[in-house]
């Protein structure tokens, strides 16, 4: 295992050639000039676009169906209906599968901040198709030098961690894969059941936080809920990079917005706090390999899962601050995560200025692992998931890829009959290979969650 600082060389991974400094400087010029003396017409304007076009696709992408047959196949399932619209389009825009899992995990940050915030820690796993290799990233909750009112939180490393994995595994420009949710977050959209179902559930521990009770206080399924702060780190993000959130003029901003709720966490800390790069925790699948996220994620309790350990609990009620999600692309790259606000809203306080929750780093926070199964001899594609509902969903994500890979089960039909037991689980699986038989491949969202799964294929 070894770790990876993103320091000097991730920025000039992101920045590159002086094309691609001039064409986001011009991508940055307009958003600004746009973003000034817009009419309520205009402002309109984008709200429609937004809500019917997420993911900003041009006018020669739009009007696919979201399940179309063909000979290719390519998906993508997640927690929230929302997000997962926006990972379907990042494919369909020429998006690989770890672009439309960065695109998920900022949606997610937007849409069920309940579970996903950008303060949340977590674990995902990458298959790729052309290296025929897999790589695990994770995020832990490491506690905040100073807890908020006496209440302790999780350093945010996860924009640090996705970062690197877009760098590594993706192919998109990276203002295409956080644009998405930036548009969300600052035209609003309609809260979806998940969230809905989490505030119902939880809505009551917000009530101690004056910030979060002004956000989110207000939301009801099917409200419009807008969060320009959130849009305005978004913003920050997708135009300077991801280096921005933890060493940048935003790390610095947010560390004071911190001090200013009376907890501490200094630059210093969001800097040093590195995400985990390493080869995933494997083993084997007659040719294929079973990768989960290594220590100190939950990489041994999803392989329990698939030695046959059924999760122990009943049906969570909510997302318990857990969500996952996978995506798959037509030449059969993989990307999963699972990430933990440690508890239902995680520390339940929101950095003022910031529209950001903080995670808890209590002890369950790192019972995370997405699966993935791949043939690392020709690179084939069997299975993805990750699960949300509880610490539990590691387990059931492997005990769900064992009744559909090993024992040959229809993934609807096991999703349908285990009831989430130990946690939601969302897939998508290939029993005969992507490649060999792609009509054979289903993706599913967990019928007992608010989730969505859905194809991406023209």
């Amino acid at each position: 295992m070894r770790l990876n600082k993103v320091g000097t060389g991730l920025r000039q991974a992101m920045n590159g050639r002086w094309p691609r400094q001039l064409c986001n400087a011009a991508f940055v010029g307009l958003f600004l000039v746009t973003g000034c003396g817009f009419s309520e017409t205009d402002r309109q304007r984008d709200r429609d676009e937004n809500a019917t076009n997420p993911a900003g696709l041009p006018a020669n992408r739009r009007g696919l169906s979201p399940v179309t047959k063909g000979t290719s196949f390519a998906a993508v399932t997640a927690e929230e209906g929302r997000a997962a619209e926006v990972g379907r389009d990042i494919l369909l825009a020429g998006g690989n599968a770890t672009d439309a899992a960065v695109a998920m995990y900022f949606a997610l940050a937007v849409t069920l901040p309940s579970a996903a915030s950008l303060g949340a820690s977590g674990a995902c796993v990458v298959h790729n198709e052309k290296t025929k290799k897999a790589e695990a990233f994770v995020f832990p909750p490491i506690a905040a030098p100073g807890g908020v009112r006496g209440t302790p939180f999780s350093v945010p490393g996860g924009v640090r961690a996705i970062t690197l994995m877009h760098v590594r595994h993706g192919q998109l420009r990276w203002e295409q894969t956080v644009s998405p949710a930036e548009r969300l977050a600052r035209f609003g959209f309609p809260v979806s059941r998940a969230l809905a179902r989490d505030l119902q559930a939880g809505g009551a521990l917000l009530g101690g936080d004056s910030e979060a009770r002004r956000i989110l206080g207000s939301a009801g399924e099917g409200s419009s809920l807008v969060q320009p702060e959130l849009a305005t780190v978004l913003g920050g993000i997708r135009q300077r990079g991801g280096a921005e959130f933890f060493q940048g003029a935003l790390a610095r901003t947010f560390s004071e917005q911190v001090s200013q709720a009376g907890g501490s966490l200094p630059v210093d800390t969001l800097r040093n706090t590195i995400p985990i790069s390493a080869a995933p925790q494997s083993v084997s699948q007659y040719r294929s390999r079973v990768y989960v996220a290594p220590a100190p994620a939950a990489g041994a309790a999803a392989l329990a899962g698939w030695n046959g350990a059924a999760p122990s609990g009943g049906t969570p009620a909510d997302s318990g601050g857990f969500a996952g999600f996978a995506a798959v692309d037509s030449k059969g790259g993989a990307a999963a995560c699972e990430l933990s606000m440690g508890q239902l809203f995680g520390a339940r306080v929101m950095v003022p200025g910031s529209g950001i929750l903080l995670g808890s780093p209590n002890p369950e926070a790192a019972s995370v692992s997405p699966l993935i199964i791949a043939n690392p001899g020709n690179g084939e594609f069997t299975f993805a998931g990750a699960g949300g509902g509880g610490p539990g969903a590691a387990q059931a994500t492997g005990f769900v890829a064992r009744e559909v890979i090993d024992n040959d089960k229809n993934l609807a039909t096991v999703l349908a009959n285990r009831r989430a037991q130990g946690g939601f689980v969302n897939a998508i699986a290939c029993p005969s290979g992507l490649r060999g038989k792609p009509e054979a491949c289903r993706t599913g969202a967990d019928p007992a969650g608010a989730g969505l799964s859905t194809l991406a294929t023209e």
